[in-house]
């Protein structure tokens, strides 16, 4: 049996390593796989270290082998979990390393997609509900039949009881059995709510899971190996956005299903998770090649969860099949408010490089030339982005603050950093350069296309303005009166033939529209309105993206409503 201590110094060697990209240590990095492959790692610590490396080196091989060497350690993580002492195996809980187990309260709509994706893996971890059930009682009240009340109400049995004595024949968890009943209940308007409210904590164990960090990988035709190590930004990084892309592929919905799949679970063994992802459209899912093994995944959202006015879109970032980073964007006409995150396994890669290539993705697919950045992406109220002095990182890659002071305060800090080799930035002002937005902008990019985000709220407040105007005894009436007063003054006789989807979508739209003077609208100009709010609901939101980004009458009409 090899040494602890000297199991120890490969594993800190090769974490050392992992990013050089000679052959010496490409030799290196094989020679240390291969002893560590039967060493035993007792220390959860130092078996976390190496996972993470190993990650890392699957995502970014120096070669084929070194791939498979990195892929196959990996996939055999479970053996060495379980060879763990329970204090050990404690201490790894929440890595979301394979054989580990997760423990996090989801959303509703993580949670159903763990019922759907995960059965058997998933429990109520019991020991974690709040003693006050008063909110899982609400939703649990849901299921019962009205002979089972006096009971349930009696005081005599407690929410887990309840739920051991119903479920008892059940197949699977006590989860399992839940998100069944839950199901059969899926058109009450209040049961996401209810559920979110009930704050339910849940065990994920990892056994034999390919959503486990260990497993969620991608199967790639080939391995694209790292000889000449990562790519930096260009000098240029307007330029290299407007670089045409090789090609833009649009996926079968049962690759766009994996994607979203991978996407959610590598969030989730995170306790992450976002609404792009989490309602991500499978239907419409795009995927871009940047070069070295990398490519990036966009999805739309599916129709009933569409914004009324922005077109919201996730990303998903990897690297020889790997996630390794994710992010989203909002798209209103030519500007995208956007950011990115890469995952902690991977820091240290090519993150720079990989946040243009985004934005070069999105750029060509739907024409978007502002890219936008709220203060917490680089330090409001997000200590971790303050420490790690992540102003810096946008605005050497050319974002710029909307302040003219704010600006005028990183020039000067700029100069200071170029002429002083150690000086740093204080944590004092680094909050003061994260006081607003950032930008970025394409030669293309015009000031009075930019459209503030209060401007979304203006417009919210609009439609109610409108709505709490419009005649009818009920808010339903009152919405029908405003929908069928913007649908004749665009020329629509009928919405019969329109989908439900998109039907929906005119809805959203119509009591913001008529807040804008509609009757003095060209002919044409209600034409391609017609044409843009019957994209909003279709299959794509991307050709909505498009119409609007092109359509300068009407965001002239949004924009100056908006104000």
């Amino acid at each position: 049996m090899k040494r602890p201590g000297g199991t120890r110094s490969r594993i800190q060697q090769l974490a050392r390593i992992r990013g050089r990209f000679d052959s010496t240590s490409s030799g290196e990095k094989l020679n240390l796989l291969s002893g560590l492959r039967s060493a035993e790692v007792s220390s959860a610590i130092d078996l976390r270290k190496y996972h993470d490396t190993l990650c890392f080196i699957r995502a970014f091989p120096d070669s084929e082998e070194l791939f498979h060497a990195a892929d196959e350690s990996l996939h055999a993580f479970e053996k060495r979990v379980d060879r763990l002492n329970e204090s050990a195996r404690t201490a790894l809980w929440d890595s979301g390393i394979s054989a580990t187990t997760v423990h996090y309260p989801f959303s509703f709509d993580v949670a159903a997609w763990l019922a759907k994706n995960t059965r058997g893996e998933v429990s109520i971890d019991w020991q974690e509900v709040d003693s006050d059930t008063t909110r899982l009682d609400e939703l649990l009240m849901q299921l019962l039949l009205p002979v089972e009340t006096d009971y349930f109400d009696s005081g005599y049995v407690s929410s887990q009881e309840w739920i051991d004595i119903v479920a008892a024949n059940a197949e699977g968890t006590d989860f399992d059995w839940l998100f069944a009943q839950l199901r059969a209940l899926r058109s009450l308007p209040v049961l996401r709510h209810l559920y979110e409210s009930a704050n339910l904590p849940l065990a994920w164990t990892l056994r034999n899971s390919k959503f486990s960090k260990s497993g969620n990988v991608m199967r790639v035709r080939k391995i694209t190996p790292r000889s000449d190590g990562m790519r930096k930004a260009g000098r240029s990084t307007k330029a290299e956005i407007q670089r045409p892309l090789a090609s833009i592929s649009k996926l079968s919905v049962g690759a766009g299903r994996i994607l979203i799949d991978m996407a959610v679970a590598a969030l989730a063994v995170r306790h992450r998770e976002t609404f792009h992802f989490n309602h991500a459209n499978p239907h419409e899912a795009f995927l871009a090649n940047v070069g070295k093994g990398v490519s990036i995944a966009i999805f739309g959202l599916r129709e009933p969860f569409r914004y009324p006015l922005e077109c919201t879109m996730g990303f998903l970032i990897l690297s020889n099949g790997v996630p390794i980073g994710y992010g989203g964007s909002s798209i209103f006409f030519r500007q995208a408010n956007t950011g990115i995150n890469i995952f902690d396994e991977y820091r240290g890669s090519e993150a720079a490089y990989l946040w243009v290539q985004v934005m070069r993705f999105y750029h060509h697919l739907v024409g978007c030339t502002r890219f936008i950045l709220n203060p917490f992406q680089f330090g409001a109220e997000n200590d971790e982005a303050l420490k790690s002095g992540a102003f810096w990182f946008y605005h050497r890659l050319g974002f710029r603050s909307v302040s003219a002071a704010v600006r005028r305060l990183a020039a000067a800090e700029y100069r200071k950093m170029r002429r002083t080799r150690n000086y740093r930035c204080s944590i004092a002002t680094l909050r003061r350069l994260a006081s607003c937005d950032m930008h970025l902008t394409l030669p293309a990019a015009r000031a009075r296309e930019y459209f503030d985000e209060e401007g979304f709220e203006t417009a919210s407040m609009l439609a109610t303005r409108e709505l709490g105007a419009a005649p009818g005894a009920t808010r339903a009436e009152a919405e029908s009166n405003v929908v069928k007063h913007v649908a004749e003054a665009l020329g629509i006789r009928s919405l019969k033939a329109w989908s439900r989807s998109e039907q929906y979508a005119f809805r959203q739209m119509a009591p913001i529209l008529a807040a804008t003077d509609l009757s003095s609208w060209p002919a044409e100009e209600k034409r391609l309105a017609r044409q843009l709010l019957r994209a909003k609901g279709g299959q794509l939101e991307t050709r909505y993206a498009k119409l609007l980004s092109r359509n300068e009458f009407l965001f002239s009409k949004l924009r100056a409503a908006c104000r």
